[in-house]
């Protein structure tokens, strides 16, 4: 059973929402059992798909994976958001200093408990930058430092680079940068 990696399209939206929904039914149940995002919306997502980037996994119909990226001003209502865009103005990717325009966020990105592990994750990411490329340079995204296999993944399997390490209400993140021409 193969795989497709594709750009999400509207009739994709209520299989998405409902993984958006257990990706953030995931996050709280880890030890920290905080986030500080709000699960998408079905607005939301129809917006992503038509202004931003998602690209799904599916497999025989079903979608099984997805990640998104948005310009700033997506996220921006959000406070930790609004802290991240702060601590980009002050940031660089091997010497080309990062800003909000020559920089989108990246993520989330979910993939079903039973497709870890296969290479999606890589895929989705590489769909993702392909898609990206000529218009960001750079994707930006944070990890809870708690949450080691995103982190692994990030690090090995999506090119991603630590930018610093930073706390906000009381939970440690890493800030990452990926070159998406890589």
């Amino acid at each position: 059973m193969s795989v497709i990696i594709r750009k999400a399209i509207l009739a994709d939206v209520n299989a998405i929402v409902q993984l958006e929904r257990a990706h953030v039914n995931d996050e709280l149940t880890t030890k920290q059992g905080v986030l500080h995002a709000h699960s998408l919306t079905v607005n939301e997502v129809k917006q992503l798909i038509n202004q931003h980037w998602i690209v799904v996994a599916e497999q025989q119909g079903n979608i099984i994976g997805y990640v998104v990226a948005a310009k700033w001003a997506f996220f921006a209502s959000q406070p930790l958001y609004r802290y991240i865009i702060q601590r980009i103005k002050f940031a660089d990717c091997e010497g080309q200093a990062l800003t909000t325009t020559n920089t989108c966020q990246y993520g989330p990105i979910w993939i079903n408990r039973s497709y870890r592990g296969q290479g999606i994750f890589e895929a989705m990411v590489n769909e993702l930058k392909l898609a990206l490329k000529d218009r960001y340079p750079f994707m930006v995204t944070y990890i809870a430092v708690d949450n080691l296999r995103s982190l692994a993944a990030h690090y090995n399997k999506a090119g991603m680079h630590l930018i610093e390490h930073f706390s906000f209400e009381q939970r440690n993140y890493h800030l990452l940068v990926s070159d998406t021409h890589q």
